[in-house]
């Protein structure tokens, strides 16, 4: 028996424990599946964690780009204006609160109001913008302000004004403008009637132009949109008329004065949120937000039925967030904060939420490479637009913020890149998976994430058992210290671990408790790098149906 003994000791030994990859889930949130879908390209939650081509990666932080942008009335920032000249030297970026219109285009300089509001009630500031080139070549910027009316911005006297060249309505009631073709159009408040400048003109005697026979869900007009799209025929404008009760008009032709003009449909989308941004135009794609979620233009086009966004089997890109947006509009459809936007920068679509009593921000991001939506979470937008390549917003403190940071809320001052500034934190909820044993029992033992970052995150995971979706609640995921020890002036040369321009690869081996049929892996963290987490490693081993 002894002998029996030393002859087996050496040889090597069958595995105990099995091996499982969890993919980084690129597909984002896909809340129309069912917990049990097994589906590894989709994941329950995602915070700050962003589908990507390159896995799931962090967002970009936030740093001050102006700040005060307040004359004491605190009610913080509702619109930001880009202005994007034909002479780079006089690009603009403007900042609207109720008070008026602010010049904050220089980095870190005293925010200028250049424009005064009568009206300073709180709900002012919510407006509408666009650009136009007239037959004379003046550029100008009009501006709808939702209770100051109509504004005007001339480039060559860089001054903004409320227009007196413009007869058939009422200035001070305009609270809607958009360019369709060659006219600027105009909504104004508890309307039906649009109005419409002559060709090429950006004053003069307007046109009306009547769509309340054909809103058959009553309500006054909400939106007019300009859509570029090749219809077959090749590319050409549509315009794109909505009520605020959810009816969708569409045109198609030169304008009203003309033979070819025409109503080419009638749609419904639902009830509109109380913001004039609902919608946004790019690249071929003109995208509304309503009660039904994000809605495609081209989808209703081709026949996609808006019901069908909540479906499982729904075409279009908001199906996968619909539930979520549904159920956010059902409890704050008539608060403040809700906007649709691309970001070119980003590489995708925002949708922005109001924020609620102390909860933090949130607002939902449709990568379009990868067709997969995330949740920013803490970063508080109250309104944003692009420019110059990258995306500023307007919070409620009266800042104007740039999203090009590696850190969230870095200060004008003091200027400390070790220590300005917050960690980013990120959360993330894998799909549950049955790890290829349905019914059987599963222990894990360790788990490893790997992360590619200049500087290591500060992280940890566990696995959530049997359709257990909470998160940090029943098992707290508290993130370690992060070390201070590779600060400059402080740290040791050769002993600290520095950053660099290019990525490392960081895996990190943790351990794991508990058991369960089917599982996924939670991991939270926070971190102060461009950070991407390419997928998960977890070592378990499988008991019987019965444990």
């Amino acid at each position: 028996m002894i002998g029996s003994a030393r002859r087996t000791a050496g040889r090597p030994q069958k595995r105990a424990h099995n091996v499982m990859r969890f993919p980084p889930p690129i597909g984002g949130i896909d809340n129309r599946l069912a917990l049990g879908g097994n589906d590894p390209n989709h994941c329950i939650y995602t915070y700050n964690l962003m589908p990507s081509e390159e896995g799931m990666v962090v967002r970009d932080g936030y740093r001050e780009w102006q700040i005060t942008v307040d004359d004491g009335s605190g009610a913080g920032i509702h619109t930001m204006i880009p202005f994007n000249s034909e002479t780079p030297s006089q690009d603009k970026l403007f900042a609207v609160n109720n008070e008026g219109i602010w010049d904050v285009t220089v980095y870190g300089a005293t925010a200028s109001k250049v424009a005064t509001f009568s009206d300073t009630s709180a709900d002012a500031g919510y407006g509408t913008f666009t650009r136009f080139v007239n037959q004379a070549e003046v550029d100008v910027m009009f501006y709808a302000d939702n209770l100051n009316g109509l504004w005007k911005y001339t480039v060559s006297t860089n001054t903004w004004a409320v227009p007196t060249d413009i007869t058939g309505l009422v200035e001070a009631e305009v609270n809607f403008v958009t360019v369709y073709k060659n006219n600027v159009w105009f909504g104004v408040r508890e309307s039906t009637v649009g109005y419409y400048l002559p060709v090429l003109a950006s004053s003069g005697t307007v046109a009306e132009q009547f769509f309340g026979d054909k809103f058959k869900m009553g309500g006054a007009l909400k939106g007019l949109f300009n859509w570029t799209v090749d219809g077959g025929n090749g590319v050409d404008d549509i315009l794109v008329v909505v009520s605020s009760a959810g009816d969708v008009i569409v045109y198609t032709g030169s304008g009203p004065a003309e033979d070819d003009w025409g109503m080419k449909g009638i749609y419904y989308i639902g009830d509109i949120p109380n913001t004039p941004r609902f919608g946004s135009e790019q690249g071929g794609e003109l995208y509304l937000l309503s009660s039904y979620g994000i809605i495609s233009m081209n989808d209703l086009l081709q026949g996609v039925d808006t019901a069908e966004i909540m479906k499982t089997t729904g075409a279009s890109m908001s199906a996968k967030i619909a539930r979520s947006i549904r159920s956010d509009m059902k409890k704050n459809i008539d608060q403040r904060g809700w906007g649709v936007s691309v970001v070119p920068s980003q590489g995708g679509v925002l949708i922005s939420t109001p924020q609620v009593g102390s909860e933090p921000y949130q607002q939902f991001f449709f990568n379009l490479a990868t067709n997969g939506w995330g949740i920013w979470r803490g970063v508080p937008i109250q309104c944003s637009t692009s420019f110059n390549d990258n995306l500023y917003f307007g919070t409620a403190d009266g800042r104007v913020m740039i999203m090009d940071s590696v850190v969230d809320n870095a200060l004008l001052t003091p200027v400390d890149p070790p220590l300005n500034g917050d960690d980013i934190e990120f959360s993330i909820l894998t799909a549950f998976s049955s790890m290829g044993e349905d019914g059987t029992y599963k222990r894990p033992h360790l788990i490893r994430p790997d992360f590619i970052s200049t500087l290591a995150p500060s992280h940890t995971s566990q696995i959530r058992f049997d359709y257990d979706i909470t998160e940090g609640v029943n098992n707290a995921l508290t993130p370690p210290a992060i070390s201070t020890s590779a600060l400059w002036d402080t740290a040791l040369w050769e002993t600290a671990i520095w950053g660099s321009d290019a990525g490392s690869i960081f895996p990190s081996m943790g351990g794991a408790w508990g058991y369960g049929r089917y599982c996924a892996v939670a991991t939270k963290g926070t971190c102060r790098a461009g950070t991407n987490l390419i997928g998960w490693d977890v070592i378990y081993s499988t008991g019987g149906v019965m444990y």
